[in-house]
C-alpha cells in the first residue's frame, strides 16, 4: 500500500489569524478617517481597506456607517471624560492637573480630534448628548478649579477664560506641527494656566448696527456671499444649488454659469478666506517695525477678520472634507505658510522658542481666535485679544 503524501502544512506562527483587536482597529481607523475627511465624504470601504480586511467583514461590527460614527464619537468623548475623572477634586493643584490631562488627551488623539469638534453635528440627538454632556462637564470641572483659586473672577469671565484654556489644551488636535509629546504638552498646559490671571477690558455692551456698505453687484460675489451664510447656518451638506440660486435671485443655470459645481464654490470661498488672511498679514507687516509690533499687528489683523466673518471662517472649520483632496492640500499647505509666517516673527521676539514651540503656540492663539469669535454672543474683540495675545507674550 502506497502512503498517501502528506499536504504540507503552514507553521502555526505564519497561519493568519484574526486579531484580537479587530473592533478596535475599526473605531480607530474610523475616527481618524471621519477626523480628516469628514462624516460625508468617508465611505466604509476605504475604512475597510485602511484596516486590511473586506467590506463585509466590518459589516460583522458595524450594521452602517452611522452606527460606527456614533460610537467613534461616543468613545473618544467618553475617553476624555474618564481622563478627567482622575483628577482629584478640590485641591489647589487641580486647574493645572486638568489642564494637563486635556492637553495630553488631545496631543494623544491629534488625529481623531476633530471627530467631535467638526463633525458631532451630524449626530442624532441622543448621540449627541453625550458629546454635549462630557463638553459641559468639562468646562464645569476647570471653571470649579479656576473660581477656587480666584474667587474674585466674575462668571462671564470665568466662562471666558476657560473657553480660551481648553480651546489651548485642545489645539493640538487643530493641526500636525511636530513637537514632542512632553514637550508639547507641558508648552500648551502652560499656555492654558497662563490665561489664568489675564486681565480682561470690561465687556461692551453692543452698540447699533455699523452702515457696511454696499453688496457687490456682480453675479459671482452674489453668490458666494449667499452659499457662505447658507452654508454657517444649514451645513454644506444639506444645501442645494438651487437654495443658493434661490437666494441669489437666479436660476439654477444662472449659478452654473459661475461655478461648475457646489464644491466650487465651497472652495472657492476657502480661497476668499485664505487671500483675506494673507492680506491682512502682509498689511500688518507693512505697519510694523520690529518682531513685537508685527506680532500684535498680526494678530489684531486676525481677530478683526474673525469677528467680521464669523460665517466664513466657520464653514473654514467645519466643511473642508467636502472639498477635493487636491484642494485640500493646497489649502491646508497654504495654512502652513500663514502660520510660519506668524511663527517667525514670534521666534525673532521671543529668542528662548524654537520655530516649533513657536508654530504650536501660534496655533494655539489663532484657535483661541476661531473659538470664542464662534461663541453666541462673541465676546468684543479686545477680551478675544487680551487672551489671544497672552499665549504669544506672556511677559
Amino acid at each position: 500500500m502506497t502512503a498517501r503524501p502528506q499536504t504540507s502544512r503552514p507553521e502555526t506562527g505564519a497561519r493568519r489569524r484574526r486579531p484580537a483587536d479587530r473592533r478596535r482597529m475599526i473605531i480607530d481607523s474610523a475616527a481618524k478617517a471621519f477626523s480628516d475627511g469628514g462624516y460625508h465624504a468617508v465611505r466604509l470601504d476605504d475604512i475597510a481597506e485602511a484596516v486590511g480586511i473586506s467590506t463585509p467583514a466590518l459589516y460583522r461590527h458595524f450594521p452602517n456607517k452611522y452606527a460606527l460614527f456614533a460610537e467613534t464619537t461616543a468613545e473618544l468623548a467618553t475617553g476624555l471624560r474618564g481622563v478627567l475623572d482622575t483628577v482629584p477634586e478640590g485641591t489647589p493643584a487641580e486647574l493645572h492637573a486638568l489642564l494637563e490631562a486635556i492637553t495630553a488627551t488631545s496631543f494623544d488623539n491629534r488625529r481623531r480630534g476633530g471627530l467631535y469638534r467638526w463633525e458631532s453635528r451630524y449626530l442624532e440627538p441622543a448621540d449627541a448628548a453625550i458629546v454635549r454632556d462630557v463638553v459641559v462637564h468639562q468646562h464645569r470641572r476647570v471653571r470649579a478649579a479656576a473660581r477656587r483659586l480666584r474667587p474674585s473672577l466674575s462668571e462671564d469671565d470665568a466662562n471666558l477664560v476657560v473657553a480660551a484654556m481648553i480651546s489651548v489644551a485642545a489645539s493640538p488636535t487643530t493641526h500636525r506641527a511636530a513637537l514632542p509629546p512632553r514637550e508639547a504638552t507641558a508648552l500648551m498646559s502652560a499656555a492654558a494656566i497662563g490665561l489664568f490671571d489675564v486681565v480682561l477690558p470690561e465687556p461692551t455692551e453692543p452698540g447699533p448696527p455699523t452702515v457696511t456698505g454696499l453688496a457687490p453687484a456682480a453675479k459671482r460675489e452674489v453668490i458666494l456671499t449667499e452659499a457662505i451664510e447658507l452654508f454657517a447656518a444649514r451645513g454644506f451638506r444639506d444645501v442645494t444649488i438651487e437654495d443658493i440660486a434661490q437666494a441669489a435671485d437666479l436660476p439654477a443655470s444662472g449659478v452654473y454659469r459661475h461655478f461648475p459645481s457646489k464644491v466650487a464654490i465651497l472652495e472657492a470661498s476657502f480661497w476668499r478666506a485664505t487671500d483675506r488672511v494673507t492680506s491682512a498679514i502682509a498689511d500688518a507687516l507693512a505697519a510694523s517695525t520690529t518682531p513685537r509690533e508685527a506680532i500684535v499687528s498680526i494678530l489684531a489683523a486676525y481677530i478683526r477678520l474673525s469677528s467680521s466673518t464669523t460665517d466664513l471662517i466657520a464653514i473654514y472649520e467645519t466643511e473642508i472634507g467636502h472639498t477635493t483632496p487636491e484642494a485640500r492640500a493646497e489649502l491646508r499647505n497654504q495654512q502652513r505658510i500663514t502660520v510660519d509666517e506668524f511663527a517667525t516673527w514670534l521666534t525673532r521676539d521671543r529668542d528662548e522658542l524654537s520655530l516649533s514651540q513657536a508654530r504650536f503656540l501660534v496655533h494655539a492663539a489663532l484657535n483661541v481666535v476661531t473659538d470664542l469669535s464662534r461663541q453666541s454672543p462673541p465676546p468684543s474683540p479686545e477680551r478675544i485679544e487680551a487672551l489671544a495675545m497672552r499665549i504669544l507674550l506672556p511677559g
